[in-house]
């Protein structure tokens, strides 16, 4: 099937909208490290529609430093591609233009053409999309992790550098020599105070690599915190296909999510600022309320959702949303356990929030699997269900529901211990550690005390005997021959 290009672009049906500007003259403004489908799908609708709003030197330019490699089938469509917003039958096609092209590989030609976008006098902004485990921190401090592959190699002076810090410290290195101005670091994480943590890892690495280049840095470049939020699944094959069915052309490198969006970033910029904000960006002095609550509200359901949703048979999120006891449970446990931890923020209503959040991840159109949410979970249960368990705790009050959705993420990774079955090969970094302690603790109460004193995870003052008492009897249900009836059980409890 021919393949969607700027000439093939008239091709499309009328419904679908192209990029009301003049591709060919856009000026590269912007680098994006991380070109995935959440980019593609979030930041760089957000461009296109500021650029139709309001033409300027504000073309994208991505980097990938890690596989899959997504350059070869953009480049094929001269970087054009499609997203697609999904609400139960409903779908909206649109093609993106903004992105100019794709500096990828691991090798030190791909670092070095990178290095050069970023010391580029006329890049004003770049903006993160690496994951949580990207940043090589530590999940329960946020402090940089020296003992993360990437960051030790780059401590050590790599070249090519090996992790994203790595390379943001050539690329500002060779910006400061260039006498190339000020930039602005934007991370698109959901890590917490995500440009705060970045600042402060990213400058103890050059503290140990490029001490002189400190001084610059504080000179010259913002790291505003950010909130981002869409739900975006990874593109499977049948969608593409379907996509090609309906549009005439192929399009390998769709994406496709929610029409929900939202992006938050406080108003602090080393230089030019690009004017998202008339494509809906919200520019704000303080980004964090926006970002705890998004975390804790509607990431703590999928998170939640999937370890339960997988460990009772689901596939998918959405069909864990949409079976009775695992909402249910999830709905209590966040109304009644976290919302009273959050902070108000005007137009995030605590409760309209969680009742758009179930409803956004009950979309089925929206096919998430359990095991993609899953994946570097230690990395994310800090700021998703620990920390609102920590203040729940702090004030004595009860938590039961909190430390279910905690054992649920411990039953999920201890699932692929022999022992119970090894009926999955969990993907993250730390899930060798949990199931080596699952494999030889003598019973759920030592399998609950061992892995709580993961202190990477859970600091030092969550190994307490009561705390993995809770968490023990959770573990025995959900590992047990009936999870999903545990799920009930516990929900009728109040």
């Amino acid at each position: 099937m021919t393949r969607l290009a700027p000439e093939t672009l008239p091709r499309l049906p009328a419904a679908v909208r192209r990029p009301a500007y003049a591709r060919e003259r856009l000026q590269i403004g912007h680098v994006h490290i991380g070109v995935g489908a959440f980019h593609r799908c979030h930041q760089l609708d957000f461009v296109d529609d500021m650029l139709e709003a309001r033409f300027g030197p504000w073309g994208v330019l991505g980097i990938n430093l890690r596989r899959p490699w997504i350059a070869p089938a953009l480049k094929r469509q001269d970087w054009l591609y499609t997203r697609t917003l999904r609400d139960g039958t409903r779908a909206e096609t649109r093609a993106i233009g903004a992105l100019r092209g794709v500096i990828e590989g691991d090798d030190a030609a791909a670092a070095d053409a990178a290095a050069q976008a970023l010391a580029a006098p006329a890049v004003q902004v770049v903006t993160l999309t690496i994951t949580e485990k990207g940043y090589g921190l530590t999940p329960a401090s946020g402090a940089l992790d020296e003992t993360n592959p990437d960051v030790a190699a780059d401590l050590a002076g790599a070249s090519p550098p090996r992790g994203a810090l790595g390379l943001l410290a050539l690329g500002l290195e060779r910006r400061a020599r260039g006498g190339a101005g000020p930039l602005t670091l934007i991370s698109c994480d959901n890590i917490p105070a995500n440009g705060r943590r970045l600042r402060a890892a990213l400058l103890a690495l050059i503290a140990a690599t490029r001490p002189a280049l400190i001084g610059w840095i504080e000179a010259n470049v913002a790291f505003p915190n950010t909130m981002v939020d869409r739900i975006v699944p990874a593109p499977q094959a049948a969608d593409i296909d379907a996509l090609a069915a309906t549009l005439g052309l192929r399009d390998e490198a769709a994406v496709f999510g929610e029409p929900f969006r939202q992006w938050v970033i406080e108003d602090r910029f080393a230089g030019a600022r690009p004017p998202w904000d008339l494509a809906g960006v919200e520019f704000v002095a303080d980004a964090e309320p926006y970002e705890r609550i998004k975390m804790r509200v509607l990431n703590a359901a999928q998170s939640t959702l999937s370890h339960w949703g997988a460990l009772v048979g689901h596939e998918f999120s959405w069909q864990a949303a949409t079976d009775g006891a695992l909402s249910d449970l999830t709905e209590r446990m966040l109304a009644r356990e976290t919302l009273p931890t959050l902070p108000e923020v005007e137009g995030m209503g605590q409760q309209t929030y969680l009742a758009a959040s179930l409803a956004r991840i009950r979309n089925p159109a929206i096919r998430h699997r359990c095991h993609q949410i899953g994946t570097d979970g230690s990395q994310k249960i800090a700021q998703r269900l620990l920390a609102p368990l920590r203040a729940r705790r702090a004030r004595g009050e009860p938590a039961h529901d909190l430390e279910c959705a905690v054992a649920g993420w411990i039953a999920y990774v201890a699932a692929g211990a022999r022992r119970y079955g090894a009926r999955w090969a969990p993907d993250d970094p730390l899930a060798g550690l949990v199931i080596a302690r699952a494999e030889s603790a003598a019973g759920f109460t030592e399998l609950a005390r061992a892995t709580l004193a993961i202190a990477d995870i859970f600091g030092d003052d969550l190994a307490e005997a009561g705390l993995a008492a809770g968490v023990a009897v959770h573990l025995e249900g959900l590992l047990g021959p009936d999870p999903h009836g545990y799920i009930r059980d516990t929900l009728a409890r109040q």
